[in-house]
């Protein structure tokens, strides 16, 4: 059963940067820093509140949604029915989730084994986007015992992964880089000070996933890997909702940083009007008319947004993938979805982290 009915299929670009071993790339002065207190001999005797005890000194942020590890895990406390490894990379390049998860294996498993624990339930499982068929062979049916869930359909994948239906309700769901730490925190007094991030694009020589430290620039990162030749545009984040950099400097891997790819060409250099084709509202995951938001808010006229929902957007850019036009709708239907959020949603403050 679909979880989704609505979406494009992307081809997952992953290789080489996949098949690639993941390279530590990490300063020194940050990656011995250890959390105040001693390792742990034996983590299946931890309780409940030690081990959010140490994702908190470890100051673990989740890679999937950007909060504190140890608050999605004091709201889970006996509440989830399942914990869920999230690695799904359904951007094309990216596979800054699935590589750290098969490669570092045992400790995703040990920190899944954890999760449960602080949520109270036996039910564990491990969840990938079904890549392509040269991949595919690569993953695994099982990892380290728990069950490996493939999410098929278009994209975007990841914002419904937690409608998955699976039998179960409400969801614990863990980034796999998150998990990783957690065990690194366990065993090992880690302090989180690294992420896992894939660099890839035309425009760099050598394709890879590496593990940086956090606050590293990013022009030192693409140094690294090396440049093809002057790239036209850097993109951080996946190549349909990253953000472009225009001062490689300045700009610096943060927590939530899960790519950084360079591009030759720039495809959107030419722009043409709106020929009311309709391909984006037919991909639009949410059911959203992107053609007449973007009109709305290239108009000007924000009254009349009203009607059209805008504050469902997910974000994912699929509509400015499929533009014939190569318009940049996503990034006007992001200024109508903070507009209604501002003028027309109520807030209901912050919201529960687990998912249904």
């Amino acid at each position: 059963m679909a979880i989704f009915s609505k979406g494009i299929v992307l081809a997952q670009h992953k290789e080489p940067a996949f098949s690639r071993p993941i390279v530590r790339f990490v300063s020194t002065h940050t990656d011995t820093r250890t959390i105040g207190q001693p390792p742990v001999e034996n983590p299946d005797a931890l309780e409940v509140e030690e081990i959010i005890d140490i994702a908190r000194a470890a100051a673990i942020v989740d890679e999937r949604d950007g909060k504190l590890l140890y608050r999605k895990l004091v709201r889970s406390r006996s509440r989830a029915v399942a914990v869920v490894c999230d690695a799904v990379d359904d951007e094309p390049y990216v596979s800054s989730k699935i590589s750290p998860l098969l490669k570092f294996r045992q400790e995703v498993a040990g920190a899944l084994a954890l999760c449960q624990r602080v949520a109270g339930t036996d039910n564990a499982f491990v969840m990938v986007y079904k890549m392509t068929t040269g991949l595919e062979t690569r993953i695994p049916r099982s990892l380290e015992g728990y069950r490996v869930v493939r999410l098929g359909g278009g994209y975007p994948a990841e914002p419904h992964a937690g409608r998955l239906n699976l039998g179960v309700g409400r969801k614990l769901i863990v980034g796999a880089g998150a998990l990783i730490h957690l065990y690194r925190a366990v065993c090992a007094r880690k302090y989180q000070s690294t992420v896992f991030l894939t660099v890839a694009g035309n425009g760099i020589s050598t394709p890879m996933n590496l593990e940086v430290s956090i606050g590293m620039k990013v022009s030192q990162v693409l140094d690294r890997c090396g440049f093809v030749d002057e790239p036209a545009r850097v993109v951080c984040g996946g190549s349909m909702t990253g953000c472009a950099v225009s001062d490689l400097e300045r700009t610096c891997v943060h927590h939530t940083t899960r790519a950084i790819l360079a591009f030759q060409e720039y495809e959107r250099d030419f722009y043409y009007n709106c020929i009311g084709c309709g391909r984006c509202e037919q991909v639009c995951p949410a059911g959203l008319n992107p053609m007449y938001i973007h009109r709305f808010v290239e108009n000007s006229f924000f009254a009349s947004l009203a009607r059209f929902d805008a504050h469902l957007c997910t974000g994912c850019g699929t509509c400015s993938y499929i533009c014939p036009s190569r318009l940049d709708v996503s990034a006007n239907v992001a200024i109508a979805k903070k507009y209604a959020i501002d003028h027309f949603i109520e807030s209901d403050g912050e919201g529960d982290d687990l998912e249904d």
